[in-house]
């Protein structure tokens, strides 16, 4: 049973969910048997921690290089480290994982939250930084087998249903009633919510070491609330909003073509928006969902 877990929180860019929004809805499970929950933000010049955070947090700041041997010292101490931020460089990334691993770190937990599954040929074609997540998970895997004590989990989330909902990432537009309709808007995607995401992070920091070790060590776990198409989620806004929504169809190889440009180009918000356009992530195959192994509901 951990006792208390670190995270790393690096800068937000426009489509970045602040981390502490999912770390942050643990409180109820410290009553199901989950330990009390001590956290530590790293913060840096150039990506600072958030204003905002609840009682019995500590902020260290470190240099904005990220040297090992300073992230190791931070780290030490520490069960868990749970990492995200996708503006973070893939050195950086890599540092952690060592720093984690040099510093005694039991668990850690990389920074997949929001995505898709980065290991089909498709997503590593269409979004290039996956195949630094590929590479990132190889590194895990080489220290877990040089120290069987140090285990690593990865979340696949689908899209963040709440949180895109409300900002337009998934072409919904609340506030003008109107949507933006990829194809024939019937393709189906898996898609979870913070609070979803933070219970299942809660679960596996508070897994017994048997349970950890059986089902969740050294694993890509599939984690959503519902598989659900753009005319679906049409369909029930209208019906909640009593209204009829304007709708704009768009071509779906069309919009992945422009997107993908802008993305290769540097544009960090095409990146996301090639994932969130890039069909249907039915979440399953390999992995398969995790509600039977972390003890989640639908």
């Amino acid at each position: 049973m951990l006792r208390r877990f670190k995270i790393f929180s690096g800068g937000a860019t426009s489509l970045e969910v602040p981390p502490y929004q999912f770390w942050w809805r643990m409180p109820p499970y410290q009553n199901r048997g989950c330990p009390p929950i001590n956290s530590l933000i790293l913060g840096t010049n150039a990506n600072p921690p958030p204003r905002l955070l609840p009682p019995g947090t500590t902020i260290l700041h470190v240099p904005d290089s990220f040297h090992l041997d300073t992230l190791t010292a931070a780290l030490a101490n520490h069960d868990a480290v749970i990492t995200y931020s996708p503006s973070a460089t893939f050195s950086t990334h890599m540092r952690i994982v060592s720093a984690a691993f040099a510093a005694d770190v039991k668990r850690f937990m990389a920074a997949d939250f929001g995505s898709v599954d980065s290991r089909s040929d498709y997503t590593r074609e269409l979004v290039p930084l996956f195949d630094e997540k590929a590479k990132l998970r190889a590194l895990l895997q080489s220290l877990s087998s040089q120290r069987p004590d140090f285990g690593w989990t990865s979340l696949v989330v689908g899209h963040l249903f709440d949180w895109g909902l409300g900002n337009g990432f998934l072409h919904f537009y609340p506030e003008e009633k109107r949507a933006e309709i990829l194809g024939d808007g019937k393709q189906k995607s898996s898609l979870s919510t913070l609070w979803r995401v933070a219970e299942v992070v809660v679960k596996i920091l508070g897994a017994e070491d048997e349970v950890y070790e059986k089902g969740m060590k050294g694993r890509v776990l599939m984690v959503q609330n519902f598989c659900i198409s753009q005319v679906e989620v049409l369909r029930v806004l209208e019906k909640v909003t009593g209204e009829v929504w304007k709708v704009k169809w768009r071509d779906t190889e069309e919009f992945i073509r422009v997107k993908k440009e802008r993305a290769d180009a540097g544009d960090k918000e095409a990146v996301e928006e090639c994932c969130a356009g890039g069909g249907g992530w039915e979440l399953g195959g390999e992995g398969g969902l995790c509600d039977g192994v972390v003890g989640v509901g639908g």
